[in-house]
């Protein structure tokens, strides 16, 4: 599965558990700033894996807070 952006999304039901993988990312600015994103689905994905007879749908991004510079203090 891939988004707009090309990168490649997986997600799969292991048991109990919903698998997603997202790639890893340069990091970059939100649109918001305040964090530095690293992988993203870019949106909602509508997935293969049923539930209930229901596809699953999921939206993720993996950020983290940039260190703050001393001249932001």
């Amino acid at each position: 599965m891939k988004r707009r952006n090309e990168t490649p999304i997986s997600v799969k039901q292991d048991g109990d558990y919903l698998k997603i993988r997202l790639p890893l990312e340069k990091p970059r600015r939100s649109k918001s700033g305040k964090t530095m994103l690293v992988a993203s689905t870019y949106g909602v994905i509508t997935t293969p894996v049923r539930y209930e007879g229901q596809n699953i749908s999921v939206v993720a991004s993996a950020f983290f807070y940039p260190k703050k510079n001393v001249s932001e203090e």
